[in-house]
């Protein structure tokens, strides 16, 4: 059952390639990131955000295991104030290219709110030798998980090509989805944006909490 939904999770992902960021070499990648400015950046985090700021949690309810074996649910997202899920495969070249800055953006922010986890589509068992040995090579040394069936069901099976990285706050709520790879300081920019936007959110929602009691001892 495991091995059947990660082939059509990979048999989705590969037909889409040629529309979908894996098709493009690391030149193209780089040469991607370092036109788009950050008014792009800004255009783009308010146009995927505006209509996901009040919806459930993107991912659900779902179970996964990580690459060392442990057991993870939605639960992780508790963890810190914005998470980074980063959707990758092994032989996606944009994928690894943009990983070791992934890996220096997550040690960079680990005291600051965020928190980066991978999730390897391509992987069908803990200990996958090719995810590990990427995964040691580029330094991205957060969190990565396997594609479980339920987070299959719930987010992956829309997934249409790889590297895609959802930003998600404490409640696991999407803060914005960017589809492709990017440099370090794009990256950088976005995480920066991410961490307000969460920060103005949980004050507005605090604010609104401390009206309504004021409101109800009246």
């Amino acid at each position: 059952m495991r091995k059947e939904y990660i082939r059509l999770l990979m048999a989705v992902l590969v037909c889409s390639c040629c529309l979908a960021a894996c098709r493009k070499t690391e030149g193209e990648a780089e040469t991607e990131a370092a036109v788009e400015t950050e008014e792009t950046a800004d255009t783009e985090v308010a146009a995927e955000t505006e209509e996901t700021k009040d919806t459930e949690a993107v991912f659900g309810e779902f179970e996964a295991l990580t690459m060392d074996g442990e057991t993870v649910t939605q639960e992780i997202f508790a963890d810190a104030d914005v998470t980074m899920v980063n959707i990758w495969a092994t032989y996606c070249s944009p994928c690894i290219g943009e990983m070791p800055a992934l890996g220096e953006l997550g040690r960079d922010y680990a005291d600051k709110g965020l928190q980066i986890i991978g999730v390897v589509a391509d992987a069908e068992a803990v200990g996958d030798e090719t995810a590990l040995e990427v995964i040691e090579k580029t330094g991205a040394d957060f969190m990565h998980m396997l594609p479980s069936q339920s987070l299959y069901d719930n987010y992956l099976n829309q997934v249409r090509g790889v590297p895609t990285t959802v930003f998600v706050d404490s409640q696991g709520k999407e803060l914005g989805t960017y589809t492709g790879s990017r440099g370090k300081k794009l990256w950088k920019d976005i995480i920066e944006e991410m961490l307000r936007q969460a920060a103005d959110e949980k004050a507005d929602s605090s604010s609104d909490g401390r009206i309504g009691t004021g409101r109800a001892v009246l």
